[in-house]
């Protein structure tokens, strides 16, 4: 793989699940729970900024309606107060998945550079 980002964030990520594992085998739990599903839906939200040509407006919109209905199946609802912390929760991972997704646009562009 050359993008060196894309690399290190997985490289992230596969250390970061064998953790929770290895806790989860050590406390005797099942092996998924605790398991680090935002990790992961931010790594695969952040490649559509790779693959695709979407302006900041459309990805925030996606990335937004994804993250709330994300927050809704697994944060529990209560009421109104829970939908207003969905959606800020929302908001911040919004803005974390965009600045991840940039930095792995300027790992393509870094890795474009170096070939010529």
């Amino acid at each position: 793989m050359k993008n060196r980002v894309i690399r290190n964030f997985l490289i992230f990520v596969f250390f970061w699940i064998l953790i929770i594992m290895g806790q989860n085998i050590f406390q005797h739990k099942a092996i998924f729970s605790n398991f680090p599903w935002e990790i992961l839906l931010i790594f695969l939200l952040s490649l559509i900024l790779v693959v695709t040509n979407l302006s900041q407006r459309a990805a925030f919109g996606i990335y937004f309606v994804v993250f709330f209905i994300f927050m809704l199946l697994t944060g529990g609802y209560y009421n109104w107060t829970s939908l207003i912390i969905f959606a800020l929760m929302s908001v911040f991972m919004s803005v974390i998945t965009y600045f991840i997704g940039i930095q792995f646009r300027k790992g393509e562009h870094l890795k474009n550079d170096n070939l010529s």
